[in-house]
């Protein structure tokens, strides 16, 4: 297997399957450090995907940070709370997501840039092309729409596999994330599900910016792992990286939202009363086979790691860039 995960990296390296672009020298996060906010775990996927797929990756926050390093031809990944002062020049590209457009007009207007959101029902009237499921864009307006996604790497998700253990589950959810109230909170949908914990003398345990590796042993050991959102996430169709995180840490699918089980064509576990997602989940677990489960982590190995995003990314920013390769010319 170690051999095997050695070849593999070493043909993305040399080039060999096709996966490094060339229109950029290298890759700049400029982004939140981990743990500083929510935003900053997707920061953290697209960083490992980069340096997985042999690019020359940095992440920062700073200028000195990377005050030694040539920029030509770099390309920048950031968010619009922390690009104030990120490096604004025309010989780089540029994905931009929540940032406002006013200050980069001049980079939109010399096909440098292209805006980067998250899928929601909302964006549908403003698409042109439906590149897959909940990923849409528009040419035109350099825009693409796309959920986020785990920050696990294929091979990682396989050696999951492995080592998942169905008997050494313990009685615990361990909820690693964000319970909060307001019309993007999801607090009554957990504390109903916690009801239902409490029924079954499952301890709800609630902890926030664990490492990948602890997050994976806490998803690892809990009974189940659900992604519970509220009712504004729900209706408006947002797939939390949650579902895609939980699954490739070894758990069965367990959603309240409507939309993440269309994703999953009905193959995980569903009910918009999260009291009662609770008894179905236990229902469905308590019985089902492991390949299930691997048929669902495949699922997300294959369509739903940072390294398919990038690949979706840097093929629309060629196409709405117009961007052509030397060996295309």
């Amino acid at each position: 297997m170690r051999l095997i995960r050695l070849l593999f990296c070493m043909l993305f390296v040399f080039g060999i399957c096709d996966a490094q672009e060339t229109f950029f020298s290298k890759v700049i996060i400029w982004g939140h450090p981990l743990h500083s906010h929510t935003h900053s775990y997707v920061h953290w996927g697209f960083y490992r995907a980069f340096k997985h797929l042999g690019y020359e990756a940095y992440w920062v926050s700073s200028i000195d940070e990377i005050k030694n390093i040539d920029l030509a031809n770099a390309l920048f990944i950031t968010e619009g709370q922390v690009d104030k002062n990120m490096p604004k020049r025309q010989d780089c590209y540029y994905i931009l997501h929540n940032a406002n457009s006013a200050s980069y007009l001049e980079l939109l207007h010399n096909n440098r840039c292209i805006a980067l959101q998250v899928y929601t029902h909302d964006c549908l009237p403003g698409v042109t092309e439906k590149l897959d499921e909940c990923i849409f864009s528009n040419v035109i307006r350099k825009i693409i729409f796309m959920p986020w996604a785990t920050d696990l790497l294929p091979y990682e998700i396989d050696d999951i596999k492995q080592y998942h253990m169905k008997d050494k589950k313990q009685p615990i959810v361990n909820w690693v994330g964000t319970i909060g109230g307001g019309v993007f909170g999801n607090k009554v949908e957990i504390e109903d599900f916690k009801k239902a914990c409490n029924e079954n003398n499952i301890t709800f345990n609630h902890m926030i910016n664990a490492s990948m590796e602890k997050n994976i042993d806490l998803i690892g050991a809990s009974y189940m792992a659900p992604a519970i959102q509220g009712p504004w996430q729900c209706e408006k169709g947002y797939v939390p990286c949650r579902i895609f995180k939980n699954i490739s840490y070894g758990q069965w699918g367990i959603t309240n939202n409507k939309m993440v089980y269309d994703l999953f064509k009905g193959k995980v576990i569903y009910n918009s009363d999260t009291y009662q997602l609770f008894y179905d989940a236990k229902a469905y677990i308590d019985n089902a086979s492991m390949s299930e489960l691997y048929e669902l982590m495949d699922f997300v190995k294959n369509k739903h790691t940072y390294i398919n995003r990038i690949e979706t990314l840097l093929k629309f920013m060629k196409e709405a860039l117009n961007i052509k390769e030397e060996n295309e010319i």
